[in-house]
């Protein structure tokens, strides 16, 4: 297994926003509604959506085994520390060690740009992803109910791994 991290670029939002709407419809029944991830994936992570954010100072990076795109990370770096907005792997390639992988690019390009910490946030109902941040060294900082529209909202747990 070879990881590596590519930049998406513009020619290749539309990819990764088919990969995204993939994972998502894959991984969410579990705790949101399928009308809910339709909601989601349209409004945060569409071909759109995606353009929108990387044109905002996003980055996104395909995490790929041996040069194939098997998973995707989403970063917006803010003037204190670094927000990790999105960070998926497909269902096959989980449980492999590739999130570690991941957090060390995510740890190393914090540090690049001079930030301090790294924070995200997670579905309060997601509990195998709580588990892995809490293994990596990431502490519950706070909690968040946010109105996303459509009568939806994200209950979410805000985490921060200090580097």
């Amino acid at each position: 297994m070879n990881i590596t991290f590519e930049k998406v670029e513009s020619g290749r939002i539309k990819e990764l926003a088919a990969m995204t709407n993939e994972i998502w419809h894959e991984y969410f029944p579990c705790i949101l509604s399928d009308e809910q991830i339709d909601y989601m994936v349209d409004k945060f992570q569409s071909e759109k959506a995606i353009t929108a954010q990387i044109s905002d100072g996003y980055e996104y990076y395909f995490i790929c085994n041996d040069g194939m795109p098997c998973g995707y990370i989403g970063l917006h770096c803010e003037a204190e520390k670094m927000f990790l907005s999105k960070l998926y792997l497909k269902k096959e390639m989980r449980g492999l060690g590739i999130a570690g992988k991941a957090f060390e690019f995510i740890f190393t390009l914090t540090k690049k740009y001079g930030k301090g910490s790294v924070y995200l946030t997670v579905n309060k109902q997601n509990q195998h992803s709580i588990d892995v941040y809490k293994h990596i060294g990431f502490e519950i900082i706070d909690s968040v109910v946010t109105d996303i529209g459509n009568g939806y909202v994200m209950d979410d747990y805000i985490f921060q791994k200090n580097l």
